[in-house]
């Protein structure tokens, strides 16, 4: 028997969530470990650019808020 599933409110708000947790982690992480193995910043923004899909502007937040010595 099909049927169609309703999502609540509150389960969308979860989801969009978790899912912006799990994206802001790889963010800490690739920023992380970029500086680990003595990536330069410009290298780090373009890789936040590319595998995240950021804009710089976003990008260079997210590196002044994870990085080290920034």
């Amino acid at each position: 028997m099909g049927g169609t599933v309703i999502e609540t409110e509150s389960e969308k708000l979860i989801r969009r969530g978790i899912s912006q947790g799990i994206s802001q982690g790889k963010i800490q992480m690739i920023i992380e470990m970029g500086q680990e193995d003595g990536l330069d910043n410009t290298t780090i923004l373009k890789r936040l650019q590319d595998k995240v899909g950021l804009s710089l502007d976003k990008a260079t937040a997210y590196l002044k808020q994870y990085g080290k010595n920034v």
